[in-house]
């Protein structure tokens, strides 16, 4: 069978480290399986989302306010170096369609697949599309519609959906076959909304294994201990306090991943770094603390001591993934100390083989009636 994977991973605005890498994973997955002979993932631009210049991404946002604007101006030049360090990576690491589509041109296109995956990540959440559901990500338009369809890990974001978002998406469950969710929360919803079975299954991420990733994970960038802070939000001032205050105890240096440059005289702040060099920060730190899903999803492969920090857009999807695996102490909302409990790493990996067997065996499942 040849597979087409899509989601919004090759044209996400905040170069999100965890966006990439679940896509990159699951492909990785495809490609190994023996009942699989090809494997792309398709090259959708959402409407709205057209990249347009990196240089102007944040200043044509700020243009009406001098001091949002200076701060934008900063950020701008990192921003570029991450860009082109992502599409570097798409092109030497991940099988891509030669041809781009909008969701107008899916319409009458003529798809060279034996079945759709929309693969994880905020697919299925509203609050990305303008309040509404993106059809493209359920396989609406004409030349999706032959094709059978899986749905593999989609998540919903924060899953707050109004009256009419619930009918809207409702029609839009009738679309694929089989249907899994990342969330266990998201999979309650939609077992409301659609009859069909509905399985839970982890991010592709925790499909692989550490070393799935050395491929991809550059050389140690920082010598001696440290404290990797990783924000794909901006941080909250209790968040890089408690960071601060973490470090001091345990004599770590902080070294911070975001887009952000006003750290940057406090310490080492890394605005552009590539996969491969945030790979490796991850492998090489003693503890993370982040606002990011996949900063946790990293952090359970690879053993490090962990926070996942509540942000005030939420941080239900994370929560979620700790709750999952015993680790609720790990999520911290601002003013709440921190656990000194030990992290039984065992557990946490007797827990994510089962999920992993689960997921896997679902998904083997979904392949095997689509392929006859």
């Amino acid at each position: 069978m040849k597979v087409g994977i899509i989601s919004i991973n090759l044209h996400t605005r905040r170069l999100n480290y965890g966006a990439v890498l679940h896509t990159w994973a699951f492909q990785q997955l495809m490609l190994r399986r023996g009942d699989v002979d090809g494997c792309e993932v398709i090259d959708y631009l959402p409407d709205g989302k057209a990249e347009g210049n990196p240089w102007t991404y944040f200043i044509r946002k700020k243009r009406g306010n001098p001091v949002k604007l200076l701060g934008a101006l900063l950020i701008t030049p990192g921003f570029v170096r991450r860009y082109r360090r992502f599409q570097d990576f798409f092109s030497r690491n991940m099988r891509v369609s030669k041809a781009s589509y909008t969701r107008q041109q899916l319409d009458g296109a003529r798809l060279p697949y034996d079945v759709l995956v929309f693969e994880s990540d905020v697919i299925w959440s509203p609050g990305y599309f303008n309040g509404h559901f993106d059809p493209v990500f359920f396989g609406a338009p004409a030349g999706m519609r032959p094709i059978p369809k899986i749905a593999y890990s989609a998540s919903m974001g924060e899953a707050k959906l109004t009256d009419a978002q619930r009918e809207e998406f409702r029609e839009l469950l009738k679309l694929p076959e089989y249907i899994s969710m990342r969330e266990r929360y998201a999979a309650q919803i939609v077992r409301t909304l659609t009859d069909k079975p509905v399985m839970d299954v982890v991010d592709p991420v925790l499909l692989a294994e550490p070393a799935d990733f050395d491929p991809i994970t550059g050389p140690r960038p920082v010598m001696g201990k440290y404290l990797l802070a990783y924000y794909t939000v901006n941080p909250e001032a209790w968040m890089l306090k408690l960071v601060d205050a973490y470090a001091k105890a345990h004599g770590l240096k902080v070294v911070e991943v975001s887009v952000f440059t006003h750290h940057k005289l406090k310490h080492r702040t890394y605005t552009a770094a590539g996969l491969e060099q945030f790979m490796a920060l991850i492998r090489g730190a003693e503890a993370v603390f982040s606002n990011s899903l996949h900063g946790t999803c990293l952090s359970l492969l690879y053993h490090r001591e962990f926070y996942a920090m509540e942000h005030a857009n939420g941080g239900r999807k994370y929560r979620d993934l700790c709750e999952k695996f015993g680790l609720s102490d790990r999520y911290i909302r601002k003013d709440a100390p921190l656990s000194a409990a030990p992290i039984d790493w065992a557990k946490v990996d007797g827990l994510r083989t089962k999920y992993r067997d689960e997921s896997l065996a679902w998904l083997d499942e979904a392949m095997k009636e689509i392929g006859g």
